[in-house]
């Protein structure tokens, strides 16, 4: 395998003259002639697929070892040079002259498989590809054509991100998200649209896969270091450890990709600088038994937040359960919310305590109605409103003034680490259903100081999961995905099953990366656009590699891409 910064092939910018190209340029000469392309009776060469038969050898005396599989990309050139067409391998069958395997087996002395026959079995390989692309940009069905490996303009050609002149096709700027090695061992950076990411055409990144086998948090660091490094957008960054120790250091080096030749080559070619996140600041809920502390497994300085009554009102409904809020519930928040208004109620013990008055003085006027609503739902009321302070523990101040995560405070580059891992599920919600609405708030704003927000959020299937039950939280999640790149708030999402995802936010993505994925998940609609050879490499993919769906992409791509700039968590040793 090649090594970055060593390419087996010489990019060369082709001259473009009218109808005709400088063909050669897009091929990987040195490696030898592959096969060439035929259309049988039985199976038709079509304006989307086509296969071709691998010869025998090499062309070239010199051509080094091939090794052709399933993701590959190869340049079918026609026998008039005039036409390139590029495809991407998506099924291999090997076809012999034996009859059955009754004839294999007698043929070998009854089933001796140590002796080798020793008439030749004539045998030959057909590869099938997915057209990506071709030199003529005509939809047509490939002609008669000899088969190369690409050269890495043919191969970034063949994705779209440059035109046949090597001049950039993207209206953004390229965000590079990893490698990709050919079997003939070229290697060519692979990039996506800015605008396709953070808008305005497009947004959102999907990232599922194994848990522990994917490296899903390993990818998307990278990814999102890349994004901030080559964006020409004002980009801050909002990510959520709800995970041990995951992004608690990420203003950390990582040694092990400090020590890595691949990934120290691959960020120098991919233009990416190898160093931790910087402008970093970390949240925790305060810590209820120490009035410094944070509920954080980060040793190094962590900054608190907990809300009061005038930072929490706005979000009391989604600390219900869906079933307690109703319109009778409704009425009796309004009438607290309208003494909240006119100051009558100024802190949550005061609210509380108000409340009670309000009950105390109607059992004492034998009355079952306080503001037109039975006296039995404001005791329903209160004593859910009594327990969200022991349920959200740390995040709701009875008394006193609380203090949130400074939103505005947000420029160009900043990241803010919202450490969630130590919460409950039902608290992690609220922590994230109500950064969400902050920042929607924000960029919704006039004159707003970003461009863009990315958050960045681990088990997307907890908050957002699939099915016809719709929470607040989940409506909102749909709704930002849905407008985010009009208005620059944008999801990249983690999860284990793709398919355990809401549906309308899983495809609101423009871009998907799937990592190792498991069987079962592969029969969900959400892989049907792939064959079983692709599915079947990607229950093999390897750590650090990733199949690559991009909304300009005309097919996936396998990339790998290197360690995360920064240490995780786990890894961290206080000195």
């Amino acid at each position: 395998m090649a090594t970055i910064g060593e390419p087996q092939t010489t990019l060369d910018t082709p001259t473009h003259l009218p109808g005709q190209w400088q063909s050669d340029s897009f091929l990987n000469a040195n490696a030898g002639t592959i096969g060439r392309t035929v259309s049988t009776k039985s199976e038709a060469n079509t304006s989307s697929r086509f296969s071709f038969w691998i010869g025998k050898t090499q062309q070239a005396p010199t051509a080094p070892d091939i090794g052709l599989e399933i993701g590959n990309i190869i340049a079918a050139q026609s026998d008039d040079k005039l036409d390139v067409t590029f495809g991407t391998i998506v099924e291999m069958r090997s076809y012999t002259d034996v009859e059955s395997f009754i004839a294999d087996y007698l043929s070998h002395n009854f089933g001796d498989a140590t002796i080798q026959v020793p008439t030749d079995v004539s045998e030959v390989v057909v590869v099938t590809c997915n057209v990506m692309r071709n030199l003529s940009l005509r939809t047509k069905p490939i002609g008669r054509s000899q088969v190369f490996f690409p050269s890495p303009l043919g191969i970034r050609y063949a994705y779209g991100i440059v035109d046949c002149t090597g001049a950039p096709q993207f209206a953004g700027a390229e965000i590079p998200i990893g490698m990709f090695e050919n079997g003939d061992g070229t290697v060519a950076s692979v990039a996506v649209d800015e605008h396709f990411v953070i808008g305005p055409e497009g947004a959102h990144v999907n990232v599922s896969g194994i848990s522990g086998l994917a490296s899903k948090t390993s990818a998307a660091q990278f990814f999102i270091k890349s994004l901030l490094t080559h964006t020409k957008k004002n980009a801050a960054v909002i990510m959520f450890n709800v995970k041990s120790r995951d992004l608690l250091y990420i203003d950390q080096p990582n040694g092990r990709a400090l020590a890595d030749p691949w990934s120290v080559a691959a960020y120098s070619t991919l233009g990416v600088p190898l160093e931790p996140f910087k402008n970093a600041r970390f949240f925790a809920p305060a810590d209820p038994n120490d009035p410094k502390g944070t509920q954080s497994l980060r040793t190094l300085p962590t900054e608190r937040f907990q809300w009061d009554l005038s930072l929490i009102r706005g979000d009391i409904q989604t600390l219900f359960d869906a079933e307690d809020w109703d319109d009778k519930t409704e009425g009796v928040w309004y009438r607290i919310s309208e003494q909240i208004d006119t100051g009558g109620i100024v802190s949550y013990a005061n609210m509380l305590a108000w409340i009670d008055k309000m009950i105390n003085q109607a059992s004492k006027n034998n009355t079952t109605t306080i503001f037109g609503q039975h006296i039995m739902t404001w005791n329903k009321v209160t004593a859910r409103l009594r327990m969200f302070p022991k349920r959200y523990k740390g995040l709701i101040t009875p008394a006193g003034m609380g203090v949130d995560i400074p939103w505005k405070e947000l420029k160009a580059n900043s990241i803010y680490v919202i450490d969630i891992q130590m919460l409950a599920d039902r608290a992690k919600k609220l922590v994230f259903g109500r950064a969400v609405r902050e920042l929607s708030d924000l960029m919704e704003t006039e004159g707003k100081a970003l461009d863009a927000i990315v958050v960045f959020v681990d088990e997307l299937n907890k908050f957002a999961p699939g099915g016809n039950v719709r929470t607040p939280l989940k409506s909102r999640l749909v709704d930002i995905t849905a407008r985010g790149r009009s208005m620059g708030l944008v999801l990249v999402g983690a999860e284990q099953f793709a398919s355990s995802v809401e549906k309308e936010i899983i495809e609101n993505c423009t871009t998907h990366l799937f990592g190792r994925t498991e069987a079962n998940e592969l029969r969900a609609a959400n892989y049907g656009s792939l064959t079983d050879e692709v599915k079947t490499k990607l229950m093999m993919l390897p750590q650090g590699s990733l199949l690559a769906k991009f909304a300009k992409f005309p097919q996936p791509i396998f990339v790998r891409f290197p360690y995360p700039p920064c240490l995780p968590g786990d890894q961290f040793k206080k000195a």
